[in-house]
């Protein structure tokens, strides 16, 4: 990813490291534009190491709600039940069927919209419907994203992460936004470590 970045600044470089030469060269002594040395400087500074990241760590959740929020602060939830055959974890689904914000007044277009919560603090939201109407309020939220093909974007901040996909579903097509906090992510993988150990030292 910052190979592509790299090339996208290389004719800014070369722009910028050209202009500061020039003012150098025209300015008188007491001038206060950026040396040669302060051009070259600015020209190769690496790229931000989230690029895509900044509306997604900023939002840190979803529209109303950040992730780590304990599950009072929520309304309108019904607790999924557990799947048949697979083991419960530390992790419980929540479906949103209440009218609040945008996704509450999007539900019919959006009809799927799944809270989690580990340990009882808000952790991931999924929201899956109408591609028209989710991906333009995927990209509003958290910005363009880093493309994957035409149908795939992801954002990778420093505390969430986020993607949104399309997949032909029967004649039409269903789109899938996933947002989920990092550090809860790391939790719950070392709880599942935990817990694998545990159950193999039996």
């Amino acid at each position: 990813m910052l190979l592509p970045m790299r090339r996208l600044f290389m004719p800014c470089a070369l722009l910028f490291l050209a202009n500061g030469l020039l003012l150098a060269g025209c300015s008188s002594p007491n001038s206060t534009a950026p040396s040669a040395a302060d051009a070259v400087k600015t020209a190769t500074a690496p790229p931000p190491a989230f690029p895509f990241g900044g509306k997604v760590d900023s939002l840190n959740g979803i529209a109303g709600h950040t992730f780590g929020e304990p599950l009072s602060a929520f309304t309108d939830l019904r607790l999924l039940p557990p799947t048949p055959g697979v083991p419960v974890g530390p992790t419980r689904t929540y479906t949103y069927e209440g009218t609040n914000g945008w996704f509450g007044k999007h539900r019919a277009q959006v009809p799927s919209q799944l809270y989690t919560f580990l340990d009882g603090k808000f952790y991931a939201f999924v929201a899956l419907g109408d591609p028209t109407v989710l991906r333009p309020e995927a990209t509003f939220l958290l910005g363009p994203g880093q493309a994957q093909g035409a149908n795939q974007f992801f954002w990778d901040g420093a505390q969430a992460r986020a993607v949104y996909a399309e997949n032909t579903m029967g004649l039409g097509r269903e789109g899938r936004l996933d947002v989920l906090s990092k550090s809860m992510e790391a939790a719950l993988a070392a709880k599942q470590q935990a817990q694998l150990k545990a159950d193999n030292a039996q």
